[in-house]
C-alpha cells in the first residue's frame, strides 16, 4: 500500500476517534440529562404538577438520545476497525 494512501487512512482514523470522543460526551450529558429528569418525575409534584409530566417527557427524550448515540458509538468504533483491518 503506498505510503500516501496509508496516511490518509491514519488521519482518518484520528479523525473518527475524535468524533468518538465527541459522542462520548454528548452519551454522558445525555445521562446527565436523564437524571434531572428523573428527579423532576419523582420531586416535582411536591412543587407544581406539570414538572412531573415536563420529567417524563425529557426523561423519555433523553432515554432515546441515549440509544441513538451509543448506536452511533457502536458503528463509529466498528468503521475504525474495519480501517485498521483494511491497513494491516
Amino acid at each position: 500500500m503506498e505510503t500516501q494512501i496509508k496516511q490518509s487512512y491514519i488521519k482518518e482514523i484520528q479523525y473518527q476517534t475524535q468524533m468518538m470522543n465527541h459522542l462520548q460526551r454528548w452519551l454522558r450529558n445525555s445521562i446527565i440529562f436523564s437524571s434531572i429528569s428523573l428527579v423532576l418525575v419523582l420531586f416535582g409534584p411536591s412543587l407544581h404538577f406539570a414538572l412531573r409530566i415536563i420529567g417524563i417527557i425529557s426523561m423519555i427524550i433523553s432515554i432515546l438520545a441515549c440509544f441513538v448515540i451509543g448506536l452511533g458509538l457502536k458503528n463509529g468504533k466498528d468503521n475504525i476497525q474495519k480501517i485498521i483491518d483494511y491497513i494491516k
